[in-house]
């Protein structure tokens, strides 16, 4: 069985435990083989192939033994004349560049992983090796869906799944490995019920083996798990119960301490939910006996927290969610990191430790930054090396019409030049498309700069100086309430940045919420009125994100900042003749006042104006401003007022 057969899909889990590979000395004696000059080629990479089934792909032999089968098989391809011999040794380049695309997933090489992906599934395509493309297509989706390129990863699996399901009889295992895939993309999209009517095709099939060997225990026990897990997410306790059982079983069976502990936890948080707090704590104190891990460790402490913290405990909560916290770190595992430190951030703000939840706060900030800075760059990786692929396939198809054109007599030539005319154009039309993607990209980018910078440094500094002088002052109520709108405000930013468009109501929400934090960071020196005129439900309509804080935050900074008197800043949202306008005003020293005090120009307004004219593909499209003056001339504050694009759900 070829090594692309072989990765692991379980991807639900929380984490993906590796077992420890025994190098004895059957494996030493394999490598000797390796050497041995008298053995012919074919045979070296069948044993090479063999030694990278017993090994972690992580591993650095693996990487060795891969980078060995490579130079063994490209160099007897260039100089063989056996079409046998050909069509093995592209086999085996085949399987080395699957290998090498796994190498480059594990260091989350978007660009790599793919292009050797595809080079694999064109090599095995050229021998008529479906089967084993089908499986190169298979391990291509599991890494679309871990990118969260969830279409592109169904496609890919259920391509694969429809030429297995050809003979159902002969693959019956490849079948069952795409189901249980399947299943685990499912339950990454939040469709449970999908994901176990898949996961109990994988399962029938595995029941119904007879003798089944530990591999296949092991694979079984892994689809109980998913399936159990996908019923606790459902709160359908019993089910997951009786799954989470009958993995358990398996588990101790073949004396897998790791997986056993994964078990116990999932039985621990079923009892939790079902508040049976006594056995929960028993199954969990069971787990920590049982796998001595840091990964198993760091699973049972942050559960233990959770336990204690719905059992109200704080202070034992606190304990073991700091030593969970602790050791997530300590292996990099993100997922235990994230749970802990939200689990950390509600026990502190219970225990009244008002500073170490700040500073829990900000590790989830840079938890989160460090998400969207991967995403974006999976996202642009894809869209390059996309690109690159058809301009390589273009230029290929344009020499080869040259030299099919040189050899021809006049009208072949004639036929030729007239089919080079065309691909030419056609050449020139599809880079031009390219083009026009990686500039609408990169245009993606600058919003997602624009939406991430509204929270700027000074901005965050001043609110947490805030938070501590409330603090040290004894008003800690006050501090409370302000941590939680701040907190509130910092995530609606966050998750509105991945949205093209969010319901009005959200929109007022945040623009309320951001008011009332800049009412305390200037020291209450202005006041607010928000209205809303002729909009009957503010939840049917959906706007860009994050459109009037620009706006809003210009008339803070620039227009009352500098008055003696205390501002005002009034907001207006109205419909009128099918268009939505936004309005604000205040009563500062107008536009004028503002040039003369700082020739500083907000990037965030000037780009949020170049949003609005792409949204509304209006060349016409304008912001207008003007300043408010009194009967006598005189500058009384300044006015601004816009239309917004909107999509209105009935």
């Amino acid at each position: 069985m070829y090594k692309t057969k072989l990765l692991a899909v379980i991807t639900f889990l929380f984490f993906i435990f590796s077992n420890a590979y025994a190098q004895d000395r059957t494996i030493d004696s394999l490598k000797k083989e390796i050497l041995n000059p008298k053995i012919h080629d074919t045979l070296k990479l069948s044993k090479i192939a063999n030694l990278i089934d017993q090994i972690p792909s992580n591993s650095h032999t693996s990487d060795v033994l891969t980078e060995m089968m490579g130079e063994i098989a490209s160099k007897n391809l260039k100089k063989t004349n056996s079409k046998d011999l050909q069509k093995k040794y592209t086999q085996y380049l085949a399987i080395y560049y699957g290998n090498l695309s796994s190498m480059y997933e594990a260091k989350r090489d978007v660009v790599k992983t793919l292009e050797y992906a595809d080079k694999s599934i064109a090599l095995f395509k050229s021998t008529e090796d479906y089967y084993e493309m089908n499986y190169t297509i298979v391990n291509k989706g599991i890494f679309y869906s871990h990118i969260n390129e969830y279409e592109k990863a169904i496609s890919c699996l259920f391509t694969a799944l429809k030429y297995f399901e050809k003979n159902k009889k002969e693959n019956q295992e490849g079948i069952s490995y795409v189901n249980s895939v399947i299943g685990t993309v499912y339950i990454d999209q939040g469709e449970y019920l999908k994901a176990i009517e898949f996961f109990k095709k994988t399962i029938k099939y595995f029941e119904n083996r007879k003798d089944p060997n530990g591999n296949e225990k092991y694979t079984l026990g892994m689809v109980y798990i998913n399936c159990g897990s996908s019923y606790l997410l459902l709160k359908k306790y019993p089910e997951a119960v009786s799954y989470f059982n009958k993995a358990l079983a398996l588990s101790q069976e073949l004396g897998d301490y790791a997986t056993t502990s994964v078990i116990l936890n999932k039985l621990a948080q079923v009892k939790m939910e079902e508040k049976e707090f006594e056995e929960s704590d028993s199954l969990l104190r069971k787990a920590l006996e049982t796998d001595p891990g840091e990964l198993s460790k760091a699973n049972t402490y942050i559960n233990l927290g959770d336990l204690y913290y719905r059992k109200k405990e704080f202070i034992k909560s606190e304990s073991f969610l700091e030593e969970g916290f602790s050791i997530s770190k300590k292996i990099n595992n993100l997922q235990l990191q994230e749970k802990s430190s939200n689990l950390l951030f509600k026990v502190y703000k219970e225990n009244n430790n008002f500073k170490k939840a700040l500073e829990v706060y900000e590790f989830q900030n840079k938890l989160q930054d460090s998400s969207n800075v991967e995403a974006s760059k999976n996202a642009l990786a894809q869209q390059q090396i996309k690109y690159d692929f058809q301009k390589k396939q273009l230029n290929l198809e344009l020499n080869a019409e040259k030299k099919t054109a040189a050899k021809n007599n006049w009208l072949i030539a004639l036929s030729g030049v007239l089919l080079l005319v065309v691909l030419g154009g056609y050449f020139y039309y599809r880079n031009n498309k390219q083009k026009q993607k990686i500039t609408i990209l990169e245009k993606d980018r600058i919003k997602q700069k624009l939406l991430l910078s509204q929270m700027n440094p000074h901005f965050i500094f001043n609110s947490i100086d805030n938070i501590q002088s409330l603090i040290i002052n004894g008003k800690e109520n006050v501090a409370v309430s302000y941590l939680n709108s701040f907190s509130k405000l910092t995530r609606q930013i966050l998750e509105n940045s991945n949205e093209n468009y969010i319901s009005l109501q959200e929109e007022i929400d945040m623009v309320e919420n951001y008011l009332s934090i800049q009412q305390l960071l200037y020291n209450d020196r202005f006041n607010y009125s928000i209205n809303i005129a002729n909009i009957s439900d503010t939840e049917s309509y959906f706007i860009p994100p994050m459109l009037t804080q620009p706006f809003i935050e210009n008339a803070i900074k620039h227009g009352i900042r500098n008055k003696d008197e205390k501002g005002m800043i009034e907001i207006a949202f109205s419909f009128s003749q099918e268009k939505l306008f936004f309005e604000i005003m205040d009563n500062g020293l107008g536009f004028n006042a503002e040039k003369k005090q700082s020739g500083h120009k907000s990037m965030a307004m000037k780009i949020t104006k170049e949003r609005l004219l792409n949204y509304t593909q209006n060349k016409n499209f304008e912001v207008r401003s003007e300043n408010k003056v009194d009967a006598e001339g005189n500058i009384q504050g300044a006015n601004i007022i816009f239309e917004i694009p909107y999509i209105h759900e009935n």
